[in-house]
């Protein structure tokens, strides 16, 4: 066995010709000449005469290990590479190494120690909501080519697939090995998303994305949401392309992604490409959001919990909480907003700006149209004014059907009786405008009172 053997003095290893001892708490850093790693825990031994280190754990490894991705054979544990370089490529990672392997000596076949003894699941519960598979081969045998990159899905790096990944089939979510094991990954916390202070629509994003540039010689990239690899092109101006994940217009002036196969007409944004799996969103604190390509199925489901529309595309998910966004609903609406026809800013809300015992109606300033207490909304509680989502940048219309078109008088050429009579007109025609907008406004608080039988002010 490959245990090391203990002594009064230290232990013995057959790696080293000489008694190991214990360090305790070693003031620098040192490395492991198994594995060739920092001394990131307390327990390390040295050879003092020859500067030679090892981690407890790498002195206690198995000699000879039989292990799921070489089955044919038992491997064996070599203190140093067995090839005339004095190095070896291990299998799992891709890396060069100096120190110990896990080797097959028919098979040209080394893996580290530290890949030969990794978990075969792992839980990456701010990544991802299920658990990740180790696997030894592509997941895409059968579609990609050599030109295919495929993305690791935690810090977006290309993944090689010839190396071993962590790896959900079930959403096409995978990591390098070195992203699941790190700390700082598995310990991680979700960062609090912050809104940007002006909309930023995900057709803009792609304008800023297109600025860092794009590398010509990736052709294909593998996506979560699509089983074909796509493709980067740009559009052609007479082209009208929509994406699949937003569902908005591809721009001619920026970088899109199209499906490899000629009958498939998946089309996105590289921004809509590029959203995160995970976000924690302000308007659902609790828990992380989980981006899908469309809404999974439920008994009972909403729309989205910003705009009331049935997603058709990407959308951010709490699968416990059934509670959903439009992926351009997460990312695209600012905290507060101003209106030139306002002079406050006006502030996003989440949830109706009343308590739900008080029944308030709130019209819409912009179109008049009545807000839905369930939806969000842009409000100055100060005014007690309030507009829909979409309608928060779009200029209000005067009443066209009250007013016509009049040759313009000049009033030099008037009479202080025609001035009268025009005062008298313009200012009837004033009142008709304020009494139309009022019987509207209270026509649709009777209906909402109908409908819900309870009185309701409105503003």
């Amino acid at each position: 066995m490959g245990r090391g053997k203990q002594t009064c003095q230290g232990k013995q290893h057959f790696s080293h010709p000489h008694i190991l001892k214990p360090i305790v708490n070693p003031t620098e850093t040192l490395t492991c000449n198994a594995c060739e790693q920092p001394n990131i825990t307390s327990n390390f031994y040295v050879c003092t005469t020859c500067q030679y280190y090892l981690h407890e754990n790498c002195l206690n490894a198995p000699r000879f290990l039989h292990h799921a991705s070489h089955p044919s054979h038992h491997l064996t544990l070599l203190p140093v590479p067995t090839y005339s370089n004095r190095s070896y490529t291990c299998k799992a990672c891709g890396s060069a190494g100096n120190g110990c392997s896990f080797s097959c000596a028919c098979c040209d076949f080394d893996i580290r120690m530290q890949c030969a003894l990794l978990p075969q699941t792992v839980v990456l519960s701010q990544q991802h909501h299920h658990e990740l598979e180790l696997i030894f081969e592509s997941p895409y045998d059968d579609e990609a080519d050599e030109s295919t990159v495929f993305i690791c899905d935690v810090y977006h790096d290309n993944a090689d697939l010839n190396n071993w990944l962590y790896y959900c089939a079930d959403c096409d979510f995978g990591t390098h090995l070195k992203c699941a094991i790190s700390k700082s990954v598995r310990q991680q916390e979700p960062k609090q998303r912050k809104t940007e202070k002006e909309p930023i629509k995900i057709h803009e994003i792609n304008k800023k994305e297109e600025n860092r540039g794009v590398t010509s010689k990736v052709k294909n990239l593998k996506h979560f949401s699509h089983s074909h690899p796509l493709e980067l092109c740009k559009v052609q101006q007479s082209n009208e392309i929509i994406c699949s994940g937003c569902e908005d217009e591809l721009c001619d002036t920026s970088a899109n992604y199209k499906c490899t196969k000629s009958n498939c007409e998946f089309n996105l944004h590289k921004s809509c490409f590029e959203l995160p799996r995970k976000i924690q969103h302000n308007s659902h604190p609790n828990h992380p959001l989980t981006l899908y390509p469309t809404s999974p199925e439920r008994r009972l489901y909403f729309g989205c919990n910003a705009c009331g529309e049935i997603p058709n595309s990407f959308v951010y998910e709490c699968l416990e909480c059934n509670f959903s966004l439009h992926a351009k609903c997460a990312t695209s609406w600012p905290e507060t907003a101003t209106r030139e026809d306002h002079q406050h800013s006006l502030t996003l809300q989440y949830q109706w700006p009343f308590p739900s015992e008080d029944s308030v109606y709130i019209s819409c300033n912009v179109c008049d149209g009545h807000c839905n207490d369930s939806l969000w909304l842009y409000y100055c509680a100060e005014c007690k004014l309030g507009t829909h989502l979409k309608c928060v940048t779009v200029k209000k219309e005067e009443d066209s059907s009250l007013e016509t078109e009049k040759e313009p008088v000049h009033e030099e050429n008037m009479t202080n009786a025609e001035r009268l009579m025009m005062a008298s007109i313009e200012l009837q025609e004033h009142q008709a405008r304020m009494n139309f907008r009022s019987n509207m406004a209270h026509q649709n608080a009777q209906f909402m009172n109908n409908l819900f039988g309870n009185p309701y002010r409105y503003y």
